[in-house]
């Protein structure tokens, strides 16, 4: 939709000019009354010292910078998994709406060459305006027309495969690899540097919460001793088979297993069916496969070869033919998610499964994709606005349009062309950088908390029943995981924590690391 969304020309004036009053109104102001004004100003900075600032929703762009974006970043090269929505259709409707920038710039230059052919007639004084209002008339035939789409496909009606024809070649490129590239099992991640600990994001799956390692000696099960005695004996004697009979057979032996075989087996687990959602729960899909990371340094260097090889990791495993077997440059994961609220909610947990030299760590790192960025969330209501109150905004919307690009001539540099949660350096997900900050719902945050909670728990219970089946002692695997589904995340080394250091929430302060020694000063 955003494609077809524009910018908000009146408020973007109506902050232009609050900023410049505002430095006209401290130059005009006299030395004493802004001494006190300082000096009240620092007060109250003083008495909000103990809170949190909160930061503003990142800026995002709309319109033809959205779609040059999406078509220079997201859809060049190999794009990154998306989760929740198919990223094949938005690269299609953005390439669909680059006819709307060629009507313009087609509208503008006949108004520039009206204005000139004034110019060398006798209607000199009147050159000025009709470049004037031609340029008016091209970005309000732009809005129009965008809000026309944007209605159509709020009603699922638009055509993107007859209105892709007039494309320009760059589009139709990208266009044409996204549709032939099988991507989705190749993940790439990044290195986030949070309090002091390390967090490893992998991109597109939202923002990371918290990481639960798990580390196992892989020994024998106890056998559990025999007692012939009944429950009414007091003292119970020897029995004789100790007494005369030899020493019976060694205690049996863990089973060979292998981390693959372990994630196959829990893939099963979480492809079973379940009960099903209540009435009163979003509806929501569970999905569970195996997916190659490999570090965003090495993304834009993958070879096709390559490429093939990761697939075959993700799906098969390092022992299958053709599968990427470095060690150092790419690993396997298990990737469990739940998609919820039409999309918009997308919870993952990847977990990673290492043995050797009788040591087992499984690692979960649980992702959350924060909600959809507010411009996003308006587009309905955009959609729905009609009438001559609609007519009227856009003709403002179109004068101020005209101006700001007048602007723009003269600062060039200052025009955003890009969403601010994309760094320009490594591969970038459309949906993080259209997110919001924060978790910002409610009920969100508590459906991606259960989801969270739920997927461990499976993970964790079939893993267990993995580890059984092989004659592996689960004494210490149990207490760890009992300790992580009661945490739920927050871990708690004996001083009392605010209620909302909880991962995800605003102004979160959780530390994987255990505070110093003395504590706190």
């Amino acid at each position: 939709m955003a494609a077809y969304l524009r910018p908000d020309s009146p408020a973007k004036f109506r902050t232009w000019r609050k900023k410049k009053r505002a430095k006209l109104k401290t130059k005009l102001t006299s030395e004493s009354v802004q001494k006190w004004l300082d000096k009240k100003q620092k007060a109250q900075k003083d008495a909000a010292a103990d809170e949190v600032p909160e930061k503003p929703q990142p800026k995002v762009i709309i319109g033809h910078g959205y779609v040059r974006w999406v078509r220079n970043r997201v859809a060049s090269g190999r794009p990154v998994p998306s989760f929740g929505f198919e990223l094949t259709p938005v690269i299609e409707r953005c390439a669909a709406a680059e006819d709307l920038l060629h009507l313009r710039r087609a509208v503008m230059t006949l108004a520039v060459l009206a204005g000139l052919a004034c110019l060398l007639t006798t209607a000199t004084e009147l050159a000025a305006v009709v470049v004037v209002a031609g340029l008016w008339t091209a970005f309000y035939l732009d809005r129009l027309l965008a809000h026309r789409r944007l209605v159509q496909m709020t009603g699922e009606s638009i055509d993107t495969g007859t209105r892709a024809r007039g494309i320009t070649r760059k589009s139709r490129h990208a266009l044409e690899a996204v549709r032939q590239l099988k991507f989705g099992t190749v993940i790439p991640y990044v290195t986030e540097i949070r309090a002091g600990s390390p967090k490893y994001h992998f991109v597109g799956a939202g923002k990371v919460w918290y990481e639960a390692p798990i580390g196992i000696d892989v020994l024998p099960a106890r056998t559990k001793p025999e007692n012939d005695d009944g429950p009414g004996s007091p003292i119970p004697g020897p029995r004789a088979k100790d007494l005369f009979t030899p020493p019976g057979p060694e205690p049996a032996v863990v089973k060979r297993f292998t981390p693959d075989e372990l994630l196959a087996h829990v893939v099963r687990d979480l492809k079973r069916g379940t009960a099903p959602s209540p009435a009163f729960h979003p509806d929501s899909r569970l999905e569970a496969y195996g997916v190659s990371a490999i570090s965003a340094e090495r993304w834009k260097g993958i070879t096709p070869e390559q490429w093939t090889s990761l697939n075959v990791l993700a799906e098969h495993g390092p022992q299958a033919v053709g599968a990427e077997r470095a060690p150092k440059v790419a690993r396997r994961f298990l990737c469990a998610r739940v998609i919820s609220w039409d999309g918009e909610l997308a919870a993952s947990v990847f977990v990673g499964f290492a043995y050797e030299d009788h040591y087992l760590r499984v690692t979960v790192r649980p992702h959350v994709m924060n909600p959809l960025h507010p411009d996003l969330r308006a587009a309905d209501g955009e959609a729905t606005a009609s009438g001559w109150s609609w007519h009227r905004r856009a003709w403002l919307a179109s004068a101020v349009d005209v101006v700001l690009m007048f602007v723009r001539l003269f600062n060039h540099g200052k025009d955003r062309r890009r969403p601010e949660l994309d760094k320009q350096k490594g591969p970038v997900s459309l949906r993080e950088a259209y997110s919001t900050r924060y978790m910002d719902d409610m009920l969100q945050y508590d459906d991606a908390r259960r989801y969270i909670e739920m997927m461990q728990r499976r993970i964790f219970d079939s893993v267990e029943k993995f580890l059984e089946e092989h004659n592996v002692d689960t004494g210490s695997y149990v207490q760890q995981t009992t300790v992580i589904l009661q945490n739920s995340g927050v871990i708690n080394y004996g001083e009392m924590g605010s209620v909302q250091n909880q991962p995800g929430a605003v102004g979160s302060q959780m530390n994987a690391q255990p505070p110093m020694t003395g504590g706190k000063a």
